[in-house]
């Protein structure tokens, strides 16, 4: 059978349709998905209590009561007074309690107030050096042996001295009892 031959001037090549579908007010065609356009006509939502928001950002007092219920929940665990804490209230880190005192003081609050979690440890990862310079790299080739080897010994002392880059919230309320 022989393949037939439309030219792009030809009826058969194409027709118009009409399409119907929402468009926001910045131009963008969203078929069916009305929600998603209103969302992005839009410049200001209603937040669950009421309030009239920036579209892009929250209640503060809807997004504070969220907060506390979800440190409420939270399980609790006695602090070592080594470990990093975060205030999920002040978004503020502390090694010590000297370091929350401090901040009760000059904040006019109370350690509780603070909503303390305890920190995990952020650790540095080992660096695979054809990873890290892929993009510098010919194509299907490796660094060189001394390059390697040198990678090697940072990954060694890596490996064994375990140093911490930083510090993030962790799943457990703090108990402090010093304070």
């Amino acid at each position: 059978m022989e393949k037939k031959i439309i030219l792009n001037t030809s009826d058969e090549a194409a027709k118009l349709v009409t399409v119907t579908g929402w468009m926001s007010r910045n131009g963008y065609f969203f078929g069916k998905d009305e929600r998603t356009a209103r969302y992005d006509g839009s410049t200001h939502r209603t937040c669950e209590c009421g309030e009239l928001i920036d579209r892009h950002s929250y209640c503060r007092p809807c997004h504070n009561k969220r907060e506390e219920e979800k440190f409420a929940a939270m399980e609790r665990k006695a602090w070592d007074g080594k470990t990093m804490l975060y205030s999920q209230s002040a978004d503020e880190y502390f090694h010590d309690s000297d370091q929350i005192l401090d901040h009760c003081e000059e904040a006019d609050c109370s350690p509780d107030d603070l909503h303390l979690i305890i920190c995990e440890p952020v650790y540095a990862g080992e660096i695979d050096p054809n990873e890290y310079y892929h993009d510098d790299l010919p194509e299907d080739s490796e660094v060189d042996s001394e390059l390697a080897d040198a990678f090697e010994e940072l990954n060694k002392l890596i490996r064994e001295s375990k140093p911490i880059l930083s510090w993030m919230p962790g799943k457990y309320a703090a108990i402090v009892e010093a304070l």
